[in-house]
This record gives structure tokens, sequence and C-alpha cells, in this order.
């Protein structure tokens, strides 16, 4: 896989620029992970963090899932990676966690996510809840 990171225009109308910054910046972390081995990815960057690449993906995968799904349009898929009992289990991986299914996990959210928006003008209230009003 080689990522392709493009600039966004800075003159463009303010859905371009908004759907580019956000492309820009999932770009960016795909490229981070880029060339590196499962392993490296589940490896926290400073002890007593557990921030790793791989987590930050599925971090990732829950913020497109919670803002694209719960908040604009009012569906409650659930929690991928996360639950009550472990609200950061994005960040728990284990030797079995991948970064294929990772990876995978977060494309096929970011898909849903553009498709959610695409739908909407950027006039439009959302319809599901914020964390103001949970």
């Amino acid at each position: 896989m080689t990522v392709e990171r493009r600039e966004p225009a800075l003159n463009a109308d303010e859905r371009a620029m908004l759907e580019g910054w956000l492309d820009y910046h999932r770009q960016t972390l795909a490229w981070k992970c880029e060339g590196l081995t499962d392993a490296q990815l589940r490896t926290a960057s400073v002890e007593p963090s557990e921030l790793s690449l791989m987590g930050l993906v599925r971090h990732m995968t829950e913020v497109e899932r919670n803002w694209f799904r719960r908040v604009l349009v009012g569906d409650d898929p659930g929690l991928i990676y996360c639950s009550d009992e472990d609200p950061d289990g994005e960040f728990h991986l284990t030797e079995a966690d991948t970064w294929e299914e990772a990876y995978a996990t977060w494309q096929a959210e970011i898909e849903i996510a553009r498709r959610h928006a695409a739908d909407h003008d950027l006039d439009d209230l959302s319809k599901g809840p914020s964390r103001f009003t949970d």
C-alpha cells in the first residue's frame, strides 16, 4: 500500500475544504503507519502510555463511527473496540490484532462517513445526540 497524501485546496468552497482536510489528516495517519509490521504498529510510543499507531487507527475508526453515524444521522451501530467494561478498548491491543483488520475496518467507516456527509448540506442539523445532550 502506498499512501498518496494530497494537500487540500486553500481556495475551495466550504464543503471541498472540509472534505479535503478530513482526507488529508486520514491520509497522514495511514502514511505514518505505512511499511510497519503489526508488532511495530502495536508498540506503545512511550511508557506508561498505551498509545500506539494501531490503537490510534482503531480510535479514529470509533471517532468516524460516532460522529458520522451516531451524531450526524442518529444511528446507533454500537462500538467496535470499546465496551462499558473497557471504554478504551481500542488502545488495548493483543498479538491477535492485525493491521489488515484495523485498516479495513477504518476504511469501511470512512466510506460510510463519506456517504452520510454527502447526503447532508452543511447547514443541516445533526439528528443524534452530542456529548452535551446525552
